[in-house]
Parts: structure tokens; sequence; C-alpha cells
């Protein structure tokens, strides 16, 4: 009976197979007409948006170099020796918070970083709270969602030295200067209560743990999570449903940062594969409705 419900599915998945073969087939410049983007969002809306939503703390270290440069400039913006509050909101393992953190840093070391990473499962926040990885293994194995990949790949040890500091068992620990002034905390985005706990941030990260989430809730925690940044902050949002992203925040009092847009949109090479697989990364429209606010990362509240 398994045998013959195997071969079902691997039959009706053959049609999806060999037109997503026939996309691929297709050159690029053809791809990236206005045509071809609203076959490509009609296939998504159609056969891919709500497929299987897994959730998994998939992160690493230095993940998108172009998006921590823009951080790191604006940052620059602060007064000197002012005080900047960072909080990362499902932070799975802590690899993007301590990447922006340094981001930070290494543009302006006279700030007074006060950090926060919240993740909802209590075994990335004590990962994170140790920071110490083992390369090529994901450090949330045996954790409330899929591991994902692993936080340090080998080759990428030596280009993280200012970050990393190895131990005698073969880990590699976040060095101490980088690990002072976070808080760690077990909490549900969503949770309105969690104003309270964090405060208002000059950065809120909120990246690539909505994406998963039915339309309603993603809309709910998007907004919840607008209610977090502080005047004048920044609203770091990415791996979310497009449509869900632009309808709040349009309505919002945030504006996009454009700042190198197309470079940070094109930098996370795993997230390939649009429009066929639900994670993957919708290619930069610039003839779409609202490009600014659809393909935008980075959002300012205020003027």
């Amino acid at each position: 009976m398994s045998t013959t419900m195997a071969d079902f599915s691997t039959l009706r998945q053959a049609p999806r197979r060999l037109c997503r073969a026939f996309w691929e087939a297709i050159p690029s410049p053809i791809r990236r007409t206005p045509f071809m983007f609203r076959t490509g969002r009609y296939i998504y809306r159609r056969f891919t948006r709500n497929t299987v939503r897994v959730q998994s703390h998939y992160t690493h270290f230095m993940r998108n170099p172009p998006l921590l440069s823009v951080i790191g400039a604006l940052a620059s913006g602060y007064p000197r020796n002012g005080d900047v509050k960072v909080a990362s909101i499902g932070c799975s393992t802590g690899a993007e918070l301590y990447s922006v953190l340094f981001a930070i840093k290494r543009a302006r070391s006279d700030l007074h970083l006060t950090a926060h990473g919240a993740d909802i499962s209590d075994t990335v926040v004590e990962v994170a709270r140790r920071g110490v990885y083992y390369p090529d293994v994901p450090a949330a194995e045996g954790s409330l969602y899929a591991a994902g990949r692993p936080e340090v790949a080998s080759a990428d040890v030596p280009a993280l030295v200012e970050i990393l500091e190895p131990l005698p068992d073969g880990s590699l620990r976040v060095k101490e200067w980088l690990r002072q002034g976070i808080t760690w905390l077990t909490a549900d985005a969503t949770d309105g209560g969690l104003l309270d706990l964090v405060g208002r941030q000059h950065f809120l990260l909120a990246n690539n743990f909505m994406g998963p989430m039915d339309d309603l809730m993603a809309e709910r925690c998007l907004r919840n999570m607008t209610r977090l940044v502080a005047p004048g902050g920044y609203l770091v949002v990415d791996g979310i449903d497009l449509d869900v992203k632009t309808k709040v925040l349009k309505a919002s009092g945030f504006r996009p940062v454009l700042t190198r847009q197309h470079e940070i949109w094109v930098s996370e090479e795993s997230k390939s594969g649009w429009p066929w697989l639900r994670w993957a990364r919708e290619p930069l429209d610039s003839s779409a409705p609202d490009c600014a606010w659809r393909y935008s990362v980075i959002f300012h509240f205020g003027d």
C-alpha cells in the first residue's frame, strides 16, 4: 500500500517537475520580462504559496554582507558615544544577531550597544546564549523546528576570525567583546506583551520566521514587530510573504531604505528556485507596482 501511495505521489509531481524544467530552460533575459514576471507570480500564488510550510532554524554568520554593510552605515548616523538598542526576534541560534552587532561595532566602535535576542524555542536560545558552534554541524539539532544548515562552514572559518575563537574541542566560540550586553529570551513573536519584555529598538531584526506562517498570523506578527521600533529606528524584515509585507508596511509609518536594494535582494543564493519553491526569493521586478516596498529589506520608521 505504501509503495502504491509513493508511486502515486511521484506520478502527481511529474507534471510540476516538467513545468519547472521547462521554466528553467527559458533564457534569463526572457524570464525577466514583465509577462514572465506575471506568469511566475501566478505560478507561485496558484501552485506554491500554500504548499507545506516548514519552520526551521536556518541561519549562519555573515549571511547577507550587503545588508550588514548598510546596517553598519545606518548606525553611523547616531551621535558619537550614543546608546543604540538592537533586537533580533526569531533569533534562532544567534548567528544573525552576532553578525549585525559585529557590523555595527566595526562601523562605530564608540557606540554603546544593548541587544536582545528572542526565540520561541528554549533550545536555540540556549545555543545563542552560549555562542558555541561546531563547523559543518547545525547547532539546533533536537530543537523545536528543523535544524537547517550549519551556522559555520569549515571553508568560512578563516573569514570569521574577528568574530569566532577556536576552543580545544574543535568548536568555535563568539568572542567575549561581541557577547557582552546581550539579553537572551524565550518569547513568542506574536505575543502582544513582547514590547514590555524588550522595549523599543533602534534596529529590530525580524527575519525568516514569518514566511511559514499563514497570512493572518504573519500579518499580526509583522504588526507586532512594528511596535518594537523606536521613532527614527529601522525594521529589518525578510523571509515573509511579499504581499503581506507590502500591505502592512505601506499602511504604517515605515518607509523603505533603498540603499543597495538590489545587492541585498540578490545576495542570498540559498533562496533560489522561484516560483517553484515556497521559500525562494522572487526576482526583483522594477516594473512592479510598489517595487520599493516589495523588494526592500530595511525600513525606516519616521520622516
